[in-house]
């Protein structure tokens, strides 16, 4: 019969990416940058974890759905709610859904995570240590 570890008292649970990260499992998305926006963080590739039940405040990142495709966008609401376009800075309106009106459903939802690879892909192929 051996003596107890010191450390089993400083012994954590596990990390659970799903519980840091997901607060609406039913609503999450997880997404991949097209192309890098760096002023925001985001790098092509990055992993994006997008919350559809979330209703955006001044500064988020948003998922729209714009001609049929998704793209990334910032939402203010000084001087009245509208787009910034990462591209260029520019205002937009807010996208109109299918019937016309302005609302909700063509925002498909908001980012809450960015997750970038760290490692260069130039050299993905170095040997490990």
């Amino acid at each position: 019969m051996g003596f107890p570890s010191p450390a089993a008292d400083y012994v954590e649970a596990r990390i659970s990416l799903d519980q840091q990260l997901i607060s609406q499992p039913a609503a999450t998305y997880f997404m991949r940058a097209s192309r890098s926006h760096f002023r925001e963080g985001i790098i092509q590739g990055a992993l994006l974890v997008v919350d559809a039940s979330l209703s955006p405040c001044d500064g988020s990142l948003l998922i729209c759905a714009i001609d049929g495709e998704f793209r990334i966008k910032r939402y203010r609401t000084h001087p009245q709610p509208h787009l910034v376009n990462l591209d260029n800075g520019r205002r937009e309106e807010l996208p109109a859904d299918d019937d016309g009106y302005s609302s909700a459903p063509a925002i498909f939802g908001v980012i809450t995570y960015i997750i970038n690879d760290a490692r260069n892909a130039e050299f993905d192929d170095c040997p490990v240590m």
